[in-house]
Formats: C-alpha cells, structure tokens, sequence
C-alpha cells in the first residue's frame, strides 16, 4: 500500500491518508461494563480491521489491572495485531495509589496523536476507580479517577463494549448512564461473544431489535457483534480470525460516522 493513498474499500468512500490524519486524527476511549467483557478483543479487531482498510490507526493499552504476566500478554496480543508499537509506559494496577499524576499524563499525551486515529483501552467498567486522591498526610482520599474521566479530561469520544449476552442491556443502559453523570461522550457501543454460550445464556435478539434497544437506554448507536471463535486468545496471543470477523460482524464506516467523521470521508 502506498503511504499517502488509501486502496478502495468495499463502500468505495475513501479520501486520501493525508485528509485523514489533517480532519480526522484524534483518539477514541474504549470503556467495558465490566471487566472480561470483550474489550482488548474489540478494540483489537477494530483497529486491525480499519489499518487492514487503510485507516492510519494504532491501539493501546496504558493501564492494565492483573498480574504482570496479564498485562505482558493483552499487550503483546494488541500489538502483534495492530502493528502498535509499545513505546509508551505500561502501569500495572495491582494497589489502590499505582496510578500516579505522571502516568495518567502519559497516556493521555500518547492517546492524542495526530497521524493515527488512536484506540485507548481503560480497563474495568467507567466507574473502576483507577487514580485516587491523596490527601496531605499521604493517604487515600475519598474521591477517585476513572475511565469517563479520562475520557472528559481529553474531550474525547467514548465506544461501550459488552458481553453479548442476556445481561447486556442492563449492563450498556448502567455503564451509559455513568458515563452521562460524568458528561463523557458515548457515541456506540459494541457486544463480544466472549464464549459458547448455551440458550440459557442467549441473548435472544435480532441485530434491529438490539440497535434500537441500545438507542433507547444508552442514546448511542449499536456497531456489532464480534462472534466467539476458539481461536482468538488473548493470553496464548492467538490471532486466529480476528480481523475476519471483527469486519463481518461490525460496520466499519458506520464506526467512522459516529465518531463524527462523514464529511472527511465521504466523496460529494
């Protein structure tokens, strides 16, 4: 691919990378209802599937609660995939006060780049306190950060990511209402079959009928679903077909258009 053209696409609707990165180059909170929900994998798959298109894009990661074997390997996983390299510092959440004033301006100085549309992972749900205050004797204050403050704190638009299952619109309408109490910008929101479910768990809807749901209890528009395929792994770091189903299950362009990016895209 030449760098400063874009191959066409299945849509057609492509303008030149350097209109993109000059009108569209910014970044894009990725939020959870909670945490397992499908996150790295959207996000991922995502920004794989757009860079596959021609988008200048990149995803990271810059807080990771777990272990430092967990952390080591959703990283390796999105970048492998993303070409995303990892040049920018990792903080391991394994205590109350691990996030430090410094590190939250890091990654929010790596998120606002301007030749890629940046894809930021915040981990958790909206409301997992990630910053605490301090007080002056040096303890923990009442008051914390979270992901819809990293998000406001940037200006930057939110996607809401959610296990597809039966649970999902209760846990999407909750998590969208938090994010509206912190007055962060929600412009999708995507579901993950994070396993095989059995009909118990189902969620027994057609994609329509899901979309206006969400329209209804989060006021954003639904992107798709990421079907579950034993082989995607995000700890083996294991790829299988993400990109493949990442692009049949989730509109790209529509993606683009709640991120408010039609007139950059579109030909007249």
């Amino acid at each position: 691919m030449r760098p400063e053209k874009f191959q066409p696409n299945r849509t057609g609707e492509f303008e030149s990378a350097e209109q993109f990165k000059r009108d569209f180059a910014f970044g894009v909170v990725m939020v959870g209802t909670e945490a397992g929900c499908g996150k790295t994998i959207f996000m991922t798959g995502l920004s794989a599937a757009l860079r596959e298109e021609g988008f200048p894009t990149r995803a990271i990661k810059p807080f990771v609660i777990g272990t430092r074997r967990d952390a080591e390997s959703e990283i390796a996983f999105i970048s492998s995939i993303t070409h995303t390299p990892v040049n920018y510092p990792i903080v391991i959440i394994d205590k109350p006060s691990a996030i430090q004033e410094s590190s939250w301006q890091q990654a929010a100085m790596m998120t606002t780049s301007r030749q890629h549309l940046t894809f930021v992972e915040m981990p958790g749900s909206p409301a997992t306190p990630l910053a605490y205050e301090m007080t002056g004797a040096g303890t923990i204050g009442s008051s914390w950060k979270d992901s819809a403050n990293f998000a406001c704190d940037l200006g930057l638009p939110c996607i809401l990511i959610a296990k597809h299952n039966k649970e999902a619109l209760e846990k999407i309408a909750l998590a969208a209402n938090f994010l509206r109490s912190r007055e962060a910008k929600l412009v999708g929101v995507g579901t993950v079959e994070t396993s095989e479910y059995g009909s118990h768990h189902e969620l027994k809807m057609t994609k329509s009928e899901l979309e206006l749901a969400i329209m209804n209890c989060a006021g954003a528009h639904y992107l798709g679903a990421i079907e579950y395929s034993p082989s995607i792994s995000v700890p083996r770091v294991n790829q299988g077909n993400l990109i493949k189903v990442t692009a049949a299950g989730v509109d790209l362009l529509h993606v683009l258009r709640s991120l408010g990016a039609t007139a950059s895209l579109s030909k007249s």
